[in-house]
C-alpha cells in the first residue's frame, strides 16, 4: 500500500537489518538518519535475532549468494507490537515470502533496499524485489532489470550520517600520507602496492597478506574516525567485489569526517560533486600517486579541497535529507504534493528534527 500522507512526527517505521560493520555500518547509519527526520523508528536487529532468518539450509552470508527470508513467526509479533506505517527491509537480501508480503502490504507500506547491486541481483535480490511496494537500489544499471521482473524499483541517492561521521583529533601513532580501507580486490592490488612503495601508507582490510602487503586489520567506530583524521589523504576505490563500478557510500562518510578523499573517475560522481573543486578523481595509478604527492606538497590546495567536499556533503548528502525524498516516492500521486508542501514546516529551520528511536525489538 502507499504510505499515508501524515507528518514525519507521526510516522512510525519498523527498520529491519543487520550491521556486519558494527556501529558504523551503512544500514545502521541509514536507520539513525531516518530517526533524525522526526519519525519514530523501531529497530529490528537481525544480528541479535538470527532466529528470524531463513536461508533455506544455506550458510548465512547476508544475502550474497541467495535471498534471506524473514520468518513470520519471529517478525510478525514485532510488527504487531510496533504497528508501523512503514516496514523497511534494509539490505542483506532480506525479504518476506510472497504470501506473507501480500498480507503485510494490505496494512503497511513495505519497502526493500539493495546496497550491493549489481553483485547480488542475480543470486539474491531478484527473488525478493517484486514482493515490495517499492524496492530501492544504488545501481542505475539494475533499474531496468528490476522493472523487467515486475519490481517497482527506484534509484536510491547516497548519503551519510554526519552525527557519527565527524572530524575528531588526529593521533600521532596513526599519522600517515595516505590510508585505504577495504578488501584486496583485483583492481586495488597494483595501485595499493604503488602507494606503499611511494608513501607512508596505512592499509586496513582483509586478504592483503595474500598479495604480500601488510594490513592493519579492521577498524570500526571512533577508531575509524581517528584513522581518517590522522591520514593526509584517503583513497576510495569504486569497484565492487564483482568488478562493477559503483559510487561508494564511503565517499560521503569519509568526507563528512573531514578526510581528503581521492577516488576513481566516474561520470555519476558529477551528480553529487563538482569534480576537481569538491572531490579529486584519478583514472590511472600514476594520477593517483600525483594527487597524493600534491596533497603533501601543497597543503593549502589540500585544505581547500577537503573543506569544499565536506561542505557539499553536509549541505546536500545526509540521510536526514535523503529519507524525505524516499518517503515521498512511497505516497500516492494525489498525496505527494500535499505532503511535500508540509515537509518544510515539519522540519526545523536547519533541516533537522530529532525523532525518537527504539531498540526494543533488538
Amino acid at each position: 500500500m502507499d504510505l499515508p500522507a501524515i507528518p514525519l512526527s507521526r510516522l512510525c517505521v519498523l527498520h529491519i537489518g543487520g550491521y556486519w560493520r558494527g556501529v558504523n555500518d551503512m544500514v545502521r547509519m541509514m536507520m539513525l538518519g531516518l530517526a533524525q527526520t522526526g519519525a519514530t523508528v523501531v529497530e529490528f536487529d537481525t544480528d541479535r535475532q538470527r532466529e528470524a532468518l531463513d536461508t533455506e539450509g544455506s550458510v548465512y552470508d547476508r544475502g550474497t549468494t541467495g535471498p534471506v527470508w524473514l520468518r513470520p513467526e519471529v517478525v510478525l509479533p514485532a510488527i504487531e507490537a510496533a504497528s508501523p506505517h512503514l516496514i523497511v527491509c534494509n539490505a542483506g537480501g532480506l525479504g518476506f515470502r510472497p504470501e506473507i508480503a501480500a498480507q503485510l502490504r494490505r496494512q503497511h507500506c513495505l519497502v526493500g533496499i539493495a546496497l550491493s547491486d549489481p553483485d547480488v541481483f542475480e543470486p539474491s535480490t531478484r527473488h525478493i524485489a517484486p514482493h515490495f511496494d517499492r524496492f530501492f537500489t544504488l545501481s542505475a544499471e539494475c533499474l531496468p532489470r528490476y522493472r523487467a521482473i515486475g519490481a517497482n524499483a527506484e534509484l536510491l541517492r547516497l548519503a551519510t550520517n554526519d552525527e557519527f561521521y565527524r572530524p575528531v583529533p588526529s593521533r600521532p601513532e596513526l599519522l600517515c600520507d595516505v590510508t585505504m580501507l577495504g578488501r584486496a580486490h583485483p583492481d586495488r592490488v597494483e595501485p595499493v602496492r604503488a602507494l606503499a612503495a611511494a608513501f607512508n601508507l596505512h592499509l586496513y582490510g582483509e586478504f592483503w597478506e595474500e598479495h604480500g602487503i601488510a594490513s592493519r586489520g579492521f577498524v570500526f567506530g571512533d577508531e575509524l574516525l581517528a584513522v581518517l583524521a590522522s591520514a593526509r589523504t584517503t583513497v576510495v576505490f569504486n569497484r565492487t567485489s564483482g568488478g562493477f563500478r559503483l559510487v561508494k557510500v564511503q565517499l560521503f562518510d569519509f568526507l563528512a569526517a573531514g578526510a581528503l578523499v581521492f577516488t576513481n573517475h566516474d561520470s555519476e560522481l558529477a551528480d553529487y560533486f563538482r569534480l576537481g573543486e569538491e572531490l579529486a578523481v584519478f583514472r590511472t595509478t600514476e594520477e593517483l600517486l600525483a594527487l597524493v604527492g600534491r596533497a603533501r606538497a601543497e597543503p593549502e590546495w589540500a585544505a581547500t579541497l577537503r573543506h569544499a567536499g565536506r561542505a557539499r556533503v553536509l549541505a546536500e548528502h545526509t540521510w536526514r535529507r535523503v529519507w524525505p525524498e524516499v518517503l515521498m516516492c512511497l505516497r500516492g500521486k494525489n498525496q505527494r504534493k500535499r505532503w511535500w508542501t508540509r515537509l518544510a514546516a515539519d522540519l526545523l529551520p536547519s533541516g533537522r528534527r530529532r525523532g525518537s528511536f527504539s531498540g526494543r525489538n533488538r
